[in-house]
Parts: structure tokens; C-alpha cells; sequence
């Protein structure tokens, strides 16, 4: 019989890297809002890929040598690798306009739009529980939006499509998965996207001093270390595990706001939260279910 990985079961463990991931990635986003105040996304966002383009480059060509970029599926690459690219530049938009706590909330239904989409593209099926959930996250995302209330923003439609764009994105990952290797889809993912910033960089850029360039070089040490983080989660502890603890994010985003911004979330935003919570936790219990 085979020898369990001792490394490969460690849950508590694992549940400290998935809080500490989010603790990164709530600096992330907190260091994106304040630099987003004076620079324009593109030169954000070509810091960031900057580093992601360098290690997905160095992971494909560490695993796949001259054949790195020899992918069975191409236009489903590259077509993942701009969803990617959007969704980050909606985000980092959103963080100019709009307080941490209102985009970390609705971005947490990312599990219940990524469900709703593999049902309607990749034709998965799809409980009436667990459609029920869907309509009921969508509810937490309309208590936080007010859509058709005096008091409804706009800019709350922006990180919204950027779930929606999310979620696509996901449904893709899953398809790309079925003929490539994951080594070779970050290759894909971070080098199409730095290689478009780099074509359209040169009309955005403005002069960066060095206290910029530090926050700047911080921001995306930020991003790779907190996907790292989560990775390593990932790999000790199983996922429908770790996932509840994603949701730490909220937390995060109302304390760092409050810190750094001055900002303090209205009672609708913490009551539709905890319905999205409560959403996508359930998301992943029924999922479980099935796996059992």
C-alpha cells in the first residue's frame, strides 16, 4: 500500500496560509486603491504582470522547455489570459472609486457566479438547491448595490462585472485544464497579458520617483505572494476546507478601510455580506456533498 504524504494533510496548517493569504491580498488591494489615486491602471496593472509574467515564463519553460508555448487549445489560452487581464484592470478601476469593504463583499459571490456559469456553458449540472443559493447571493449583491434606490452608486455595477468576468474566467480555467497542464496555462496566462501591457503602456506612462517605484515594486510582491500563500494552502489542505475562510477578506477590507481610508461600510453592506457568505459556503458544502 502506499505511504500517505504526511505534508499533503496538514489542516490546520493550512488554514493559518489561507488566512494569511488573505491578509496579503487585502494589502494588495489596499495598496492598489492608494497608488490608483495617482496612477493610471495600465502602469498598475504592468507592475503587477511584471512579476506574474516572469514566473509563469520560468514555470513553463522550467517544465516544458522549447515546447512551452505548444498548447492544444491556443484561442481558449489566450482567451483566458484577457478575461484575466480585464477582470484585474475592473477591479483596480473600482478600487479608485469605491471603498474596500463594498468590492471585497461582491466579489465574494465569485463561487456563486462561477457555479451559475458552469451550469449554462459547460452544462453542469445544477441542483434546484443549489440554484435557489444562486438567486439568494444575487439578493446579498442587491442589498449592497440598491439598484433602483435613491441611494444606489453606479460605480457599484463595476466590481459586479468584474465577478461576472471572474467567474468566465474560471469556467474557461476549466476547460483549458482538460488538454493543458497547469505549468503551461500560467505561462499563458502571465505573458499575453504583460506582452498587451507593454504594447499599450508606453501611452500611459508617467514619471515614477522612487518612493513610487517602491510602492509599486511592493504592490506586486504583494500579488505574487499572496497567490503563493494560497498555492501552498492549497496543496496541505483540502479546499472545500479552506474555502470558508476566504470570506476572512470582508474582515480584512472593513479594518483596512476604516485604517487606511477612513471609511466605514453602511448596515447594507454588512447584512448583504453575510448573505453572500452564507452563499457561498453553502456553495461548497453542497459540492462536497457530491463528492462524497
Amino acid at each position: 500500500m502506499a505511504k500517505k504524504n504526511p505534508s499533503a494533510d496538514q489542516p490546520l496548517k493550512g488554514i493559518a496560509l489561507a488566512i494569511l493569504a488573505t491578509l496579503l491580498f487585502a494589502f494588495l488591494n489596499s495598496m492598489t486603491k492608494h497608488v490608483s489615486q495617482v496612477y493610471p491602471m495600465v502602469m498598475i496593472l504592468w507592475f503587477r504582470y511584471l512579476f506574474f509574467g516572469g514566473y509563469g515564463l520560468a514555470v513553463g519553460l522550467k517544465y516544458h522547455k522549447k515546447r512551452a508555448f505548444s498548447s492544444l487549445v491556443p484561442i481558449l489560452q489566450i482567451t483566458r489570459a484577457l478575461l484575466l487581464l480585464a477582470e484585474i484592470g475592473v477591479y483596480v478601476f473600482a478600487f479608485r472609486h469605491l471603498p474596500l469593504a463594498e468590492i471585497s463583499a461582491i466579489s465574494g459571490a465569485g463561487p456563486i457566479v462561477t457555479m451559475a456559469m458552469s451550469a449554462l456553458i459547460l452544462r453542469e449540472v445544477i441542483t434546484v438547491s443549489q440554484w435557489l443559493i444562486v438567486v439568494l447571493g444575487f439578493a446579498g449583491i442587491c442589498i449592497i448595490v440598491k439598484p433602483g434606490f435613491a441611494s444606489f452608486d453606479p460605480w457599484m455595477l463595476i466590481p459586479l462585472f468584474g465577478t461576472v468576468l471572474w467567474g468566465l474566467y474560471q469556467v474557461l480555467t476549466r476547460l483549458v485544464s482538460q488538454y493543458d497542464g497547469a505549468e503551461r496555462t500560467t505561462l499563458f496566462t502571465g505573458t499575453i497579458g504583460f506582452v498587451i501591457l507593454c504594447t499599450i503602456l508606453p501611452f500611459y506612462w508617467l514619471p515614477v520617483d522612487i518612493n513610487w517605484l517602491l510602492k509599486f515594486s511592493v504592490l506586486a510582491i504583494l500579488g505574487v505572494a499572496g497567490h503563493s500563500t494560497l498555492i501552498k494552502a492549497l496543496a496541505i489542505a483540502p479546499a472545500s476546507l479552506l474555502q470558508p475562510f476566504s470570506y476572512v477578506n470582508i474582515v480584512w477590507a472593513v479594518l483596512f478601510g476604516w485604517l487606511f481610508f477612513n471609511t466605514i461600510p453602511e448596515i447594507t453592506t454588512f447584512i448583504g455580506s453575510a448573505i453572500i457568505i452564507f452563499s457561498g459556503i453553502y456553495v461548497f458544502k453542497l459540492k462536497q456533498k457530491e463528492t462524497v
